[in-house]
């Protein structure tokens, strides 16, 4: 699983995050991404991911993104 944390509040930016998420499923692996709020601009690669099997989780506290960060083969942060 690669997961994909999201940390910056800039729309566009959020919304081309879930689109390299999204990229980085064609080599076949499982992306876990998280991003404190989902804009419009990222709605559709959102629901791609999820369309695919993919998570795409808000809101996450902490704990959760942790635990993900230590079963995780790669971890992207996006700032």
């Amino acid at each position: 699983m690669i997961v994909v944390i999201v940390k910056t509040t800039d729309r566009a930016r959020i919304a081309e995050a879930l689109r390299a998420a999204l990229g980085l499923t064609l080599r076949g692996d499982h992306v876990r991404a998280f991003c404190a709020t989902l804009p419009e601009e990222a709605r559709r690669a959102a629901d791609t991911l999820r369309s695919f099997g993919h998570e795409v989780i808000e809101h996450a506290p902490d704990a959760a993104i942790d635990a993900a960060i230590r079963e995780a083969r790669g971890v992207e942060v996006w700032t």
